[in-house]
C-alpha cells in the first residue's frame, strides 16, 4: 500500500465550525418571546385584525408557526399599510425558518426564510437563515446573494466570514480578499478573518499567473507556462473518475470542483504539508508537481483518492466523519485489502479519528487502514448504495450516531463493539486505538 494521502478537509471543517457559530442565532430552544411582537399597529386595528393578532401570538407563543404565521399573514393582509403587522409576518416566517433549520429540513428553512423576506426585505435575521439554510441544503450558490446584501453596509463578522470562504470556493479570491479587508478594517482583532486573509492572500501569490482549463465538471488551474499534456491527462482522468465514482455512488455534484496544480515547492508553501504528501482536498483538489510526474496508474490512484473526498464532501456536505472520508477515498481508489493485516483491538471510532489525524507516519497509516477495513465492512452489510444513504444523512443535518442507526439498523456503539469482538478486542472498548 502506498503512502497514504494527507487529506485535510480544513475548509469543511471551518465551514461546519462557522456553521455552528451561526447556529447560535436561533439555537437554544427556548422559545419565542412575544413581547417582541406588535400586538398593535400604529393605528387602533380594526376588531377583527386585533382578534387575528392575539390569536397569532398566542399560536407563535406556543411553537405553533404554521398557525401562528397564516393568522399573521392575515393580519397583515387587512391592514397592508401597517408596518408593524408586516414586521410580525417576517419574525414568524423567520423564526419557522430557523426552527427547520435545526430539524434538518434546510429546503423547507429556505422557502420559509423568503416568505419572511416578502414581508420584510431587508430583515436581517432573515438574509443570514437564508444564506446558511442554503449552505446546509447544498446550495452554496443561492447563498451568495443574501450574505452579500446582508453585509453590504456593515460587515457581519461571521456573515463576512462565511461569504468570503464561498467567494474562494468559486475560484473569487479577489472578492473574498475585499470583504476580509473592509471587515478587519471595522473589526482589527477579529483573528478567524486575518488568519483567512494571510491564507487567501498566500494562495494568491503562489497561483499568480495561472491559467484556467474547464470541464463539463471541474475548473482547473495551473501555470500558463505548464505542460498542457499533463492538464489534458488530469481532467480526462477526473471526468473518467466523475462518471465512475458518482456512478457508483449514485450521487454526482452539483458545482464543478476545482483543481489546482502547482509547481515544485508551491504546493508546501500553500498547504504547509509534508514534502511526501501526494494530494489535498480542502474543498479543492490541490496537487503537487511530484504527483503530476508519477507513472500514469499511479496519478489515476492519487485523483481517484481526492477525486472521491470532493464527492464525498458535496454529499455529505462536509459533515461525514474522517474515518468515513478516508475509508472510502482508499476504496475507490482500489487499495488492495492486506491479508495480514493488524488493526487496533481495542478500536474506538474516536481512536481512529486520532491516528487518522497523527504526525507520526506509522500511526497515521493505521489510522488509514482501520478505516478502510470499516468501510468495506459496511459495505459488506448493505452495499454501496446503503452508504450513499448514510452520507445524504449526514448531509441533511443527521448526526452520525442517528444515520448509522437508521440506516444500519443497529445503534453505532454496539457497532463499534462488534468491530472489536471481530479484531480480537473488548466489547467493552475499554481500550482504546493506539
Amino acid at each position: 500500500m502506498r503512502r497514504p494521502t494527507v487529506v485535510e478537509i480544513g475548509l469543511a471543517a471551518l465551514v461546519v465550525l462557522l456553521l455552528g457559530v451561526l447556529w447560535g442565532w436561533r439555537s437554544d430552544g427556548r422559545a419565542p418571546a412575544p413581547a417582541d411582537l406588535r400586538a398593535l399597529p400604529a393605528r387602533a386595528p380594526a376588531p377583527e385584525v386585533a382578534l387575528l393578532t392575539d390569536e397569532a401570538i398566542r399560536l407563535f407563543a406556543g411553537r405553533e408557526f404554521a398557525e401562528a404565521c397564516e393568522r399573521f399573514s392575515e393580519a397583515a393582509a387587512r391592514a397592508p399599510e401597517s408596518a408593524a403587522l408586516r414586521g410580525n409576518v417576517a419574525r414568524c416566517f423567520g423564526d419557522w425558518g430557523w426552527q427547520a433549520l435545526r430539524a434538518g429540513r434546510a429546503e423547507e428553512a429556505m422557502q420559509l426564510f423568503r416568505q419572511g423576506l416578502a414581508a420584510s426585505p431587508g430583515g436581517e435575521d432573515l438574509l443570514k437563515g437564508l444564506g446558511v439554510a442554503a449552505v446546509h441544503a447544498g446550495r452554496a450558490d443561492l447563498a451568495v446573494e443574501p450574505l452579500a446584501r446582508l453585509v453590504r453596509d456593515q460587515p457581519d463578522g461571521e456573515a463576512t466570514i462565511l461569504l468570503a470562504r464561498l467567494y474562494d470556493q468559486r475560484d473569487e479570491g479577489a472578492q473574498a480578499v475585499t470583504l476580509l479587508r473592509r471587515l478587519l478594517a471595522v473589526h482589527p482583532a477579529n483573528v478567524e478573518a486575518r488568519r483567512l486573509l494571510e491564507k487567501l492572500t498566500r494562495e494568491s501569490t503562489a497561483e499568480a499567473g495561472f491559467r484556467k482549463v474547464e470541464t463539463a465538471h471541474f475548473v482547473l488551474k495551473a501555470r500558463g507556462d505548464g505542460d498542457a499534456e499533463i492538464r489534458r491527462t488530469v481532467l480526462a482522468t477526473l471526468e473518467r473518475l466523475y462518471a465512475d465514482i458518482g456512478g457508483a455512488l449514485g450521487r454526482y455534484p452539483a458545482e464543478k470542483i476545482l483543481v489546482v496544480l502547482y509547481p515544485a515547492g508551491r504546493f508546501q508553501e500553500v498547504t504547509g504539508t509534508h514534502d511526501w504528501v501526494s494530494g489535498l482536498f480542502d474543498g479543492k483538489i490541490r496537487l503537487p508537481a511530484g504527483a503530476l510526474a508519477l507513472p500514469p496508474p499511479a496519478l489515476a490512484r492519487v485523483l481517484a483518492h481526492e477525486g472521491t473526498h470532493a464527492i464525498v464532501h458535496q454529499i455529505a456536505r462536509g459533515r461525514a466523519p474522517r474515518w468515513l472520508q478516508e475509508g472510502l477515498a482508499q476504496h475507490f481508489e482500489g487499495v488492495v485489502d492486506e491479508e495480514l493485516l493488524e488493526l487496533p483491538r481495542g478500536l474506538t471510532l474516536a481512536g481512529v479519528e486520532a491516528l487518522l489525524t497523527s504526525g507520526d507516519v506509522a500511526k497515521a497509516r493505521t489510522g488509514y487502514r482501520t478505516a478502510l477495513w470499516l468501510v468495506r465492512d459496511l459495505l459488506e452489510r448493505g452495499g454501496v448504495p446503503t452508504l450513499t444513504e448514510l452520507l445524504a444523512r449526514l448531509g441533511s443535518g443527521e448526526p452520525v450516531t442517528t444515520a448509522v442507526e437508521r440506516v444500519y439498523g443497529l445503534p453505532l456503539p454496539r457497532l463499534e463493539a462488534q468491530w472489536r469482538l471481530v479484531l480480537g478486542g473488548p466489547a467493552d472498548g475499554d481500550s482504546a486505538a493506539r
